[in-house]
């Protein structure tokens, strides 16, 4: 509660971005990312509607959603 986190796309590359520090997503596979030297995987989360609705920040069997809110 309380926290931001930005996804970012620049130049055909996806960033995520928490508290002023921005680290690249690099793709596992094309619905799973990792970023470097970090153990875990972003998923995004899809709503019926067919539009991502949330992140899925995954790390020891243990998933952090962060809801999208625009």
């Amino acid at each position: 509660p309380g926290q931001t986190r930005f996804v970012i796309t620049e130049s055909d590359k996806l960033f995520v971005e928490r508290n002023g520090r921005k680290e690249q997503l690099l793709s596992e596979t094309s619905e799973i990312f990792f970023r470097k030297g970090v153990e875990g995987r972003i998923l995004f989360r899809y709503a019926d509607s067919g539009k991502v609705d949330a992140l899925i920040d995954r790390r020891n069997n243990e998933d952090v959603i962060w809801l999208k809110t625009k």
